[in-house]
């Protein structure tokens, strides 16, 4: 059987990361067996569009590293978004795939519906449906269309809709890829919209006809559309297609056990990718939310083609995965820590650019291998090192003082450390070491207590790459100048 899967995102914002996971999922579940993966824009709620947002899903994609076997064409994308800038699209022998450009393939399938029964035509006003809905909220009965045009002869010539004619008292089984065998006995289904009065397929028409059409094998998708799973699998049975394989993987949830959400953070790709996240440990974190390589595997840390190696529906879980930012932190590290000085170089110089720090290759070359075990994300690159690349810096001095180490103490570390460094014949990392400790016994002070009052004079911070190593780099011209500067402001 020929694996195909898609990711069909509404172009309405963001892409959140539990949409994302789901993409890895068909992703990794297509290329484990040689497939397709396929992009599809749901764009027909039409009221909600964001502009940019289909560029945004794409730029994610890429980001992540998520390719793209069949998707809309560059054609398509200028279509549905004027403001589309991108030279990107892909296209593909199942075109269109944006769901506004198939307006008269819903419609045609609608109308076989209607005339084979299984679908009518219903001219109920706004106003009626909403006198229905408060009849049946005093009744204390569940809110839904009652079927007032079932058996009217609606004429197509009127403003109408397409509604499926629900079967009353069916029993739907559903073999779900995660969730095994689901049943429903005896639904009480109210009759849904197919077809809207403008001509726009609602989500329960409009998926089902692209999946078809474009032959998809399975179907991951969000667990909340597991409850509409009977109405598809019934609109399936009317049109007499076989229905894709289901799989419905839990929610994700953030760690207080609720859905998460942007109470508990960032929560969009764009965010974390902003934040000095690595593609590839988010990637590999989010697969791990819900799937497992097997029971008592302890391995975490996988590459793109482990994963894609290893993935199977059998092994996602049917219990909801958290969201633990404590985990992605770790992992982020790891991550980071794997890299070969050169390309963590290249990764960390945007947020460098973007915080207006005006860096040299050399320095950054020399001072990354110092910080490379203290990042967590990217974006920590510019607290640790941005006092290599000013010469203005904004010390707190209270914090050079505590039992040991007074005002006064602070001024004399700063002096006379100032006189020992120009005294060096050599100004490296080791002669800077034994000259600050030699300082600490000549003042009879703890050594910590002279290393912190220096780190703070010449980096202006308390958390900093390792001092000497720092102080190497910087140069002995500008660590006097510091420390001088320092004995200044503690005079």
């Amino acid at each position: 059987m020929s694996v195909r899967t898609r990711f069909a995102p509404s172009p309405t914002g963001f892409l959140h990361v539990g949409g994302v996971r789901t993409a890895i999922f068909s992703y990794l579940l297509a290329k484990r067996h040689g497939g397709e993966f396929i992009l599809r824009i749901e764009d027909t709620d039409r009221e909600r569009l964001v502009p940019g947002a289909i560029a945004a899903i794409v730029h994610d994609f890429k980001w992540l590293g998520i390719t793209i076997d069949e998707g809309p064409s560059l054609e398509e994308l200028k279509s549905a978004d004027p403001s589309w800038s991108e030279d990107w699209g892909i296209g593909g022998p199942f075109a269109p795939y944006i769901q506004s450009h198939r307006l008269p393939r819903y419609k045609e399938v609608a109308e076989q519906l209607v005339a084979s029964g299984h679908a009518y035509r219903c001219d109920c006003t706004s106003q009626q449906l909403e006198e229905e809905r408060q009849i049946q909220t005093a009744k204390k009965e569940p809110p839904g269309y009652a079927g007032r045009c079932r058996t009217r002869n609606v004429s197509p010539d009127s403003k109408h809709v397409i509604r499926l004619k629900v079967p009353h008292d069916e029993t739907v089984v559903l073999d779900d890829g995660v969730k095994g065998k689901v049943r429903w006995e005896g639904l009480a289904l109210r009759d849904s919209v197919l077809l809207k009065s403008d001509g726009f397929p609602t989500y329960h028409l409009a998926h089902l006809v692209d999946d078809h059409d474009m032959k998809i094998s399975h179907v991951i998708r969000a667990e909340e559309w597991l409850p509409s799973a009977p109405l598809h699998l019934l609109t399936y049975k009317a049109l007499g297609w076989e229905p894709p394989i289901f799989c419905h993987p839990p929610v994700v949830l953030g760690q207080d056990g609720k859905k998460l959400s942007k109470r508990h953070g960032a929560t969009f790709v764009s965010t974390f990718k902003d934040d000095g996240y690595l593609p590839e440990a988010l990637f590999n974190f989010l697969v791990l939310i819900g799937w497992s390589p097997g029971e008592g595997e302890e391995q975490e840390i996988f590459t793109r083609e482990e994963l894609i190696n290893r993935f199977s529906i059998e092994h996602i879980s049917s219990s909801p995965g958290v969201f633990s930012y404590d985990k992605l932190n770790w992992m982020n590290g790891m991550y980071i820590r794997q890299l070969p000085l050169a390309e963590l170089v290249e990764r960390v110089i945007p947020f460098l650019t973007q915080a207006g720090i005006n860096y040299d290759r050399k320095t950054l070359e020399q001072i990354i291998p110092h910080i490379q075990e203290r990042m967590v994300v990217l974006k920590d690159v510019v607290g640790l090192i941005e006092f290599l690349f000013t010469d203005t810096l904004s010390r707190d001095l209270e914090q050079m003082f505590n039992k040991n180490i007074d005002r006064e103490k602070a001024r004399l570390v700063v002096t006379q450390g100032a006189e020992a460094l120009k005294k060096l014949e050599s100004f490296t990392a080791p002669q800077i070491d034994s000259t600050l400790k030699a300082l600490a016994t000549e003042l009879g002070l703890p050594a910590g207590g002279v290393l912190l009052t220096t780190r703070i004079a010449v980096t202006g911070k308390k958390a900093t790459p390792p001092l000497v190593e720092s102080m190497e780099i910087l140069g002995r011209e500008r660590c006097v100048k510091r420390l001088e500067e320092t004995a200044g402001l503690l005079a």
